[in-house]
């Protein structure tokens, strides 16, 4: 039996990632461990890096923006501009075409009809126009994006083949010499001096004003609109499926990096068995990078995590000094890591850590009720650990963790354990599944509702 393929993979989580990214569910601490170098934690700056790497479709009439790079040398050099007759005065020579009403008031309000005074008219360009403003409004966005967001990946290639259209070195039409996509789009930038004089600081570029120069009689300002209009839908989370495949398989998980697409099929099976649930945005996802989703159903609060221990939750076990007996195995070990911690310090400078057990479930679900306080109060846990594998000895191993997982959680605001002494590994208050990859038997267990193991592709249900 084949294990899942990435691609498997890709297709299976695909549409939910599209579906639940709609709703508002963030995935912070998926993002967060792809790319580390990049320092991408939120999903805005994921989709900003996606929208860099999108090229020309099959559709003649789309474009991407790989493929507007690829024109931008010899179009922007045909830029618009409007003119009209702006009126200057000079004393002593004559530029442009005289203005003799204007000369002969200018003369008399000064008292010097004789004095060779002029007022004269010349055309004066503009570049403030509809279609410059969305093309430097553009242009800005791609220049962000690509200085700043991608600044660490450009600096230090190797690893990031999915950027080769933006580092690789390539000729220009113009006959320069030899230079990236990146550096190409700093030169024009910051030394272009038409575009330059394009002001966007304070221009509101509104939705019609895109919809506008998308009917331009030019093809480069046509292209430059679609790509600012699709930026924007981007930033409102509106890509469909195929799309969300292709941020999950180039940008976000490299794809290199299976497991992670595994821990998100699960993470969608356990959000798929509530319905009718409206997830709440998070005010603020920098604050809250492990915490998928919260949501309120049936007078409950839930909270969904990854990679986390969960909101009031802790997964950490120290040795009590006072606990101990004079000898023995908790003895011993205590001795082990008190010689660990000032070893560490001494030989290596760096502090080591006096916990006896510490870690971080996969998946985590709280499931609280509302108090007659008003407060909200922990009713339910769900731990889940996810192991990508085939091996029935990696599989054993996932199970003990999530049975230490389970018998070790405590409550982080009374470090207490969640489960009593007589309930360890038996009670409705904490539960776990261990999910792995399809195996070549049969795993259920009918007896045990609180601990089973899922195979994929099946579904958990309901977890509390």
């Amino acid at each position: 039996m084949a294990k899942t393929t990435e691609d498997a993979l890709l297709d299976a989580i695909a549409d939910d990632f599209h579906t639940y990214l709609r709703k508002g569910v963030r995935f912070d601490r998926v993002i967060g461990s792809a790319h580390t170098d990049l320092d991408i934690d939120d999903i805005e700056t994921l989709l900003r890096i996606h929208f860099v790497l999108t090229d020309v479709e099959d559709d003649a009439s789309k474009v991407g923006v790989l493929d507007f790079m690829r024109q931008l040398e010899d179009r922007i050099r045909r830029m618009k501009t409007t003119t009209s007759p702006e009126s200057f005065q000079y004393h002593g020579e004559i530029r442009g075409r005289i203005d003799w009403q204007g000369t002969v008031k200018t003369r008399a309000r000064a008292g010097q009809l004789d004095e060779p005074v002029f007022v004269c008219t010349q055309p004066e360009e503009h570049y403030n126009i509809d279609e410059n403003l969305v093309l430097k409004r553009l242009l800005t966005i791609l220049h962000d994006i690509i200085t700043d967001d991608l600044a660490y990946a450009l600096n230090n290639p190797d690893g990031y083949d999915w950027l080769d259209a933006w580092v690789k070195p390539s000729s220009s039409a113009g006959g320069r010499d030899v230079e990236s996509a990146a550096e190409m789009l700093d030169r024009i930038y910051e030394q272009n001096i038409y575009l330059q004089r394009i002001n966007v600081a304070d221009a509101d570029i509104t939705d019609r004003t895109i919809e506008s120069v998308k009917r331009s009689r030019s093809q480069f300002y046509q292209d430059a609109a679609v790509l600012l209009d699709r930026y924007r839908q981007l930033m409102n989370y509106e890509l469909d499926s195929a799309e969300a495949r292709d941020l999950l398989n180039h940008t976000l998980i490299a794809p290199k990096n299976a497991e992670t697409l595994f821990e998100l099929y699960w993470v969608f099976r356990v959000l798929a068995a509530y319905d009718g649930v409206e997830y709440r945005v998070l005010t603020d996802g920098r604050d809250h990078p492990s915490t998928i989703a919260t949501w309120e159903q049936d007078e409950s609060r839930f909270v969904l995590s990854h990679d986390a221990t969960g909101e009031s939750l802790m997964f950490s076990e120290s040795i009590g000094s006072a606990d101990i007996e004079p000898d023995g195995y908790l003895y011993r070990m205590n001795e082990v890591l008190s010689r660990w911690h000032s070893l560490s310090e001494d030989l290596l400078g760096r502090g080591g850590s006096d916990s006896l057990w510490g870690g971080r479930p996969d998946i985590v679900l709280e499931r609280y009720r509302e108090t007659e306080a008003g407060s909200w109060e922990l009713e339910q846990v769900f731990l889940g650990e996810v192991k990508y594998t085939q091996n029935i000895d990696y599989v054993a191993t996932g199970l003990r963790e999530l049975l230490e997982y389970m018998a070790f959680v405590k409550r982080s605001t009374t470090d207490e354990y969640v489960e009593s002494a007589d309930e360890i590994l038996e009670s409705v208050t904490v539960k776990g599944l261990l999910f792995v990859d399809e195996l070549a038997r049969e795993t259920s267990v009918e007896y045990d509702d609180d601990i089973r193991i899922i195979q994929y592709p099946q579904s958990p249900g309901p977890v509390v």
